[in-house]
């Protein structure tokens, strides 16, 4: 396996950690780094589906395009995770994705993908667990999601992005926000007026300072209780 690709999140993600180190070799060698600039779209709704993705690193946002011609944020894509797998199957994407960061993002053409798994039955039955396991997870989470306050909506969703963002899991981490309160109401589904009043309660509760998109979490157990009840 090359240098670079010992340490690469996509490999280390639930997706393929579980690979012996021959297996993610071979993966490793059908997916191909390149670099993408900030605000970049990597493909469009409704175009044509000719790679799957997985993110190295940086932050990517998915979107669908309302009647309205607004769009709405649908999903957050987070380094190691793997994004584009309709293309696994359909002919085209469903929703657009466009980075939120300068990053590297890895490709495969699906028949690259489908032949990799062909070769190799293991890594194929291996991935198949683990995305019935990540569909489970996203139920679950949805669920969980739709019977959650405002309050505990935004606790939860600022835990998501504080130890991907400072890569660790120290008591304050600060960071900036990838998202404007307009996005992340989007989001969650929420006024931006609600994440205003919840960014105030929180800041008065000390469990987090906030300046502009500059945001510290001061008390991430306070946090994370805060997002549970």
């Amino acid at each position: 396996m090359k240098s670079e690709c010992s340490e690469c999140p996509v490999l280390r993600s639930t997706l393929f950690s579980s690979l012996p180190a021959n297996q993610a070799a071979q993966l490793q060698c059908v997916f191909r780094p390149a670099h993408y600039l900030k605000a970049q779209v990597i493909y469009s709704e409704g175009g044509p589906a000719h790679q799957v993705f997985s993110l190295r690193s940086g932050l990517l946002k998915l979107i669908k395009s309302l009647e309205n011609g607004k769009e709405r944020i649908v999903r957050i894509v987070f380094p190691g995770e793997t994004f584009g797998l309709e293309a696994l199957t359909d002919s085209s994407y469903a929703l657009s994705a466009v980075t939120l960061d300068d990053g590297e993002i890895c490709a495969a053409t699906p028949e690259e993908l489908a032949d990799c798994l062909r070769r190799n039955p293991e890594i194929a039955l291996g991935m198949v667990r683990v995305l019935v396991g990540e569909v489970s997870r996203a139920r679950r989470e949805v669920a969980e999601m739709s019977f959650k306050d405002a309050r505990r909506k935004v606790a939860t969703f600022l835990l998501s992005l504080a130890p991907r963002a400072n890569g660790a899991h120290a008591r304050a981490a600060s960071f900036r926000l990838p998202f404007s309160r307009q996005e992340i109401s989007e989001i969650l589904g929420l006024s931006p007026e609600t994440i205003s009043r919840i960014f105030g309660l929180l800041r008065k509760e000390r469990f987090i300072e906030a300046s502009g998109r500059r945001l510290t979490i001061r008390d991430r157990a306070g946090l994370e209780k805060a997002g549970q009840r």
